[in-house]
């Protein structure tokens, strides 16, 4: 078991940790048309069956695959972007938005699930022709991805846990998301969150420049990727969120891993305000064969906050197991 603590140099940039307060006070209705970072990689997505549903993947890179899993639940695979293409330069990235999500279907077939994610995952790997894949499951995604390790292990290569939940059910400090906010940030979010008139991406993009970044962003992002957020990341069936999450809490991964021998990295940033500074122990131990790398300059994302860091624990991992196959 071990654990590595990495920081990096910068110059400064506005975080979270500086609290500092801006408030709009009139509501912007045209969010800044930017374009999907898809198209602005050049890469093409295909729709894949997964017996009832077709998922929406796109690949790129060369050498052993490892797909990424967003999370949410209700995100998409484009908050992956422009980030995880530093990983296409030693693996097959395989990004895919789940069922219910993004561009994929919304079908719920026999009812959204962590359980159905799980199947349609092994399913999108025996449609792709992969003998077997590193996962690296983000946020929610995180949970996806152990229990596929736990459904599927023979055709897991590695296990890679990024700021991911230890198991819906398991009992946590009170987040700290809230934390940061000043009194007439909080204030603002709330009206905002109240205005009728508001789609979802209008409300998502005012509250985001009123402060709804700090709770889980480290930096604070720009105009452009809010807009980003927006527009794409935040993408699903109105009933999906609140359909898997009902189940979710059924997942007791306390011992689940403690005998698990496949290769596990778990990455937290040190800012990490969806949680409180129990979790990643708290992950750890259930992950008593894993190594855990605690990035200091990162948030909920810190492939994001700290790509460079981030991208070289990945390599690094990634060598490992290509070594040991």
């Amino acid at each position: 078991m071990l654990i590595l603590l990495l920081g990096s140099s910068c110059a400064h940039r506005e975080t979270t940790l500086d609290q500092i307060v801006t408030i709009h006070q009139e509501i912007i209705y045209n969010i800044p048309a930017v374009p999907r970072w898809c198209d602005r990689l050049g890469l093409t997505g295909e729709f894949i069956s997964v017996g009832d549903a077709n998922l929406y993947v796109e690949t790129e890179g060369e050498g052993i695959p490892l797909v990424v899993l967003h999370g949410g639940p209700g995100a998409t695979h484009h908050y992956f972007h422009p980030y995880f293409s530093r990983a296409a330069e030693f693996a097959t990235v395989i990004y895919y938005d789940q069922r219910g999500c993004g561009l994929s279907d919304y079908n719920p077939g026999k009812g959204y699930s962590v359980y159905q994610a799980v199947d349609d995952l092994e399913n999108l790997r025996m449609a792709l022709g992969v003998d077997e894949w590193i996962v690296v499951g983000h946020s929610y995604g995180g949970l996806l991805a152990q229990m596929y390790a736990l459904e599927y292990p023979d055709n897991l290569a590695g296990l890679i846990l990024v700021c991911s939940p230890p198991g819906l059910g398991t009992q946590l400090e009170p987040s700290r998301q809230f934390d940061m906010f000043s009194e007439e940030e909080a204030v603002r979010i709330q009206e905002i969150w109240r205005m009728p008139d508001l789609s979802l991406e209008l409300e998502l993009y005012n509250r985001q420049i009123n402060g709804d970044w700090k709770r889980q962003s480290y930096y604070r992002p720009s105009l452009e990727e809010i807009a980003e957020f927006a527009l794409y990341e935040c993408v699903h069936d109105p009933i999906f969120t609140t359909t898997v999450l009902r189940g979710a809490d059924r997942s007791d991964l306390s011992e689940a891993f403690l005998d698990f021998q496949i290769p596990t990295l778990i990455i937290e940033g040190r800012w990490d305000l969806t949680w409180n500074t129990d979790k990643p122990g708290v992950l750890h131990s259930q992950h008593p064969n894993a190594e855990m790398v605690v990035l200091e300059h990162s948030g909920h994302s810190p492939f994001d906050d700290e790509p460079a860091a981030f991208f070289d624990e990945l390599r690094r991992i990634t060598d490992f197991i290509n070594s040991a196959r």
